[in-house]
């Protein structure tokens, strides 16, 4: 999802992040991963990104109107995998490879 996103939009980063979390660890007071928990499908938080900080490009509504109407795009390519009972992930192109959760990606 992230690497496709990354792709979709240029201000979406996957570089400063929070740690993941371990698979069934995610703290189920945190919304996606109640969203998750509770019906079973895929959930994220999409928040402004940290570049800017950096880039001093400014942030305003324009740019948050296209984060959020580019993340369809990345939905649209994770779809077929989301039920999939296969290791599709060992199919998958290199850039959208599996990357196991750690704090160094």
């Amino acid at each position: 999802f992230l690497a496709s996103y990354e792709r979709t939009n240029s201000d979406m980063q996957g570089k400063v992040s929070y740690d993941p979390d371990k698979p069934n660890e995610g703290m189920k007071h945190i919304c996606s991963n109640q969203i998750a928990l509770r019906f079973d499908c895929f959930a994220g938080t999409l928040e402004m990104p940290f570049k800017d900080i950096e880039e001093k490009k400014g942030w305003g509504p324009a740019r948050a109107t296209m984060l959020g109407a580019t993340v369809l795009e990345p939905l649209i390519h994770i779809w077929p995998y989301l039920r999939d009972e296969k290791e599709f992930w060992k199919d998958l192109p290199r850039e959208d490879a599996y990357v196991v959760p750690s704090s160094k990606y």
